[in-house]
């Protein structure tokens, strides 16, 4: 979706009424909105929908929910080397079986209803037109209101110049990160990047001492002495291991609430992100950046490929590909590890930045040292 003249701010983008919203009604468990998804699918023509149905292109876009199973993990599953979301790609299918049809196997029909529900459905259904808007937590330019009436309103957040992609959020701010998009989505997203990830440590730790996120952050007075943390300025966004990614050379470790709050919500620019940032790290303590160094830098050195080795790769399958398709043969498991591959290479590439950070900023000193 695309501004063809300059909008500005407050200007209403779209209005989708109540009449033309599959809606969710109240009650509805997500079961039970996917089998109405699927029944106005099978009305054909028939179906007050049945326009936006044929133009919706979920049912040509992959998701890793149908990555090949069929004999163990396949191609695109083994591809993301045990990096997040490993062990995790199916989780949508696995919940569908389980929580809506009891167990059987999926038909097209499930697949696609339940692709439509993860991929397009807002918190009140399906909303025409305002599912049109692509995704990005950085230049994020709408803002959305209920109508009163059960329909969603869509206003420009800024003023929009002409030539400008008008932007909404797939993700909720903080809490989903870039490795929830992709396993949702099937895509990685652009700057800015929330990576989540455990390790064996982190588990130990968490188990051992359930406020050790609390203790990532601390202050000094002006004579040294340590004062306890403010938890309600300071709380961690996350107990896992975090880091938030703005450009290939800026990026907080270990992010705030506060710090991850603007995701989705309103556009910084990169000099206030700078500023931000900078802010972030004064008050993150020097140990707790070096466990997330240390973490980052041994699951690189763990893997089975490199940064430099996945650069050289990809251009080399993306090639292959062409010339499958070129003779009109579709290799949508050749296709999904292509996705794969992209996937673990900005990951690998967020890790490595996070050790970087790591050794080139200036932490908080431990309170034990102060």
């Amino acid at each position: 979706m695309i501004a063809t003249a300059a909008i500005p701010a407050n200007t209403v983008l779209i209005h989708t009424p109540e009449p033309i919203v599959l809606s969710i009604v109240e009650g509805n468990s997500p079961c039970q909105t996917i089998e109405e998804i699927i029944s106005e699918m099978k009305l054909g023509s028939q179906s007050k929908w049945h326009i936006y149905f044929e133009y919706d292109d979920s049912s040509s876009s992959r998701v890793p929910s149908q990555w090949d199973k069929s004999n163990g993990p396949g191609r695109a599953m083994n591809e993301l080397q045990g990096m997040p979301p490993a062990g995790d790609t199916h989780r949508h299918v696995d919940w569908y079986q389980s929580a809506c049809i009891q167990g059987g196997e999926m038909t097209d029909n499930d697949m696609e209803g339940l692709k439509i529900y993860l991929t397009r459905a807002s918190d009140i259904g399906i909303v025409p037109m305002y599912d049109l808007m692509n995704h990005h937590n950085g230049k994020i330019n709408t803002r959305l209101e209920r109508d009163g009436s059960g329909g969603l309103l869509v206003y420009a957040l800024d003023d929009i110049q002409a030539d400008e992609p008008i932007y909404n959020t797939y993700a909720r701010a903080g809490f989903e990160s870039t490795v929830d998009v992709f396993n949702t989505y099937g895509f990685v997203e652009d700057y800015p990047q929330l990576w989540r990830w455990n390790d064996e440590e982190l588990v130990r730790i968490s188990g051992e001492n359930e406020d050790h996120a609390f203790e990532r952050y601390g202050m000094v007075d002006a004579e040294g002495n340590e004062k306890p943390a403010d938890r309600m300025q300071y709380e961690p966004n996350s107990i896992h291991h975090e880091v938030l990614v703005l450009s290939p050379t800026l990026a907080a470790l270990s992010p705030t609430k506060d710090l991850v709050e603007p995701l989705g919500n309103k556009p910084y620019s990169m000099e206030h992100w700078e500023e931000v940032i900078t802010a972030h790290h004064a008050f993150l303590r020097a140990s707790h950046a070096g466990v997330l160094q240390d973490s980052a830098s041994k699951i690189l050195k763990e893997l089975p490929t490199t940064i430099e080795e996945d650069e050289k790769l990809l251009p080399d399958e993306r090639r292959r590909l062409k010339k499958v398709e070129k003779v009109g043969r579709i290799d949508v498991n050749k296709a999904d590890a292509i996705d794969a591959i992209e996937f673990r290479l900005a990951f690998k590439k967020a890790l490595k930045l996070t050790v970087d950070v790591a050794e080139s900023e200036t932490f908080l000193e431990d309170w034990g040292e102060l």
